[in-house]
């Protein structure tokens, strides 16, 4: 077996993550312009995403969750609750918090991204089916472990 060259085995990881970061990129690209008749910006898009179907989630918690301030939370809130897609409620137990849930049309265009967002981009179609179960296996481990 020939002697790994560390310097070689850096190169080649940088080389593959430039090369899947660009390929991310550009499908999330794919993505917003498939999605942009929805009438969905990308921020609405990263909190519709975000937010858990039958779940209510308190402000201060959506700002921890999207890593923005309580004016930027507000701002995507109102422009969902304009477009129909949430609804601010009160919380269980602390009248004077109020949680955001998706309403039955904020849902239904979740699930709509979603589908969206899984469907498996062009270029593995041209993959020979040998490259596709090691991309499959290799992906399979790059997940992130909680």
């Amino acid at each position: 077996m020939p002697a790994q060259d560390p310097e070689q085995d850096e190169r080649l990881r940088a080389e593959i993550w430039r090369s899947l970061y660009d390929f991310f990129l550009g499908e999330h690209e794919r993505l917003l312009q498939s999605v942009s008749g929805l009438g969905v910006s990308p921020g609405d898009l990263k909190a519709l995403m975000r937010l858990v179907p039958g779940r209510g989630e308190p402000m201060r918690a959506l700002a921890d969750t999207w890593r923005c301030d309580a004016s930027t939370v507000t701002w995507i809130v109102d422009r969902l609750e304009r477009q129909g897609l949430v609804e601010r409620r009160p919380h269980e137990s602390d009248r004077r918090v109020k949680v955001v849930a998706l309403s039955e049309r904020g849902r239904d265009l979740q699930a709509a991204l979603f589908a969206r967002l899984y469907r498996p981009p062009a270029a593995l179609a041209d993959l020979p089916p040998a490259e596709l179960e090691a991309l499959h296996r290799a992906a399979a481990r790059l997940r992130p472990h909680s």
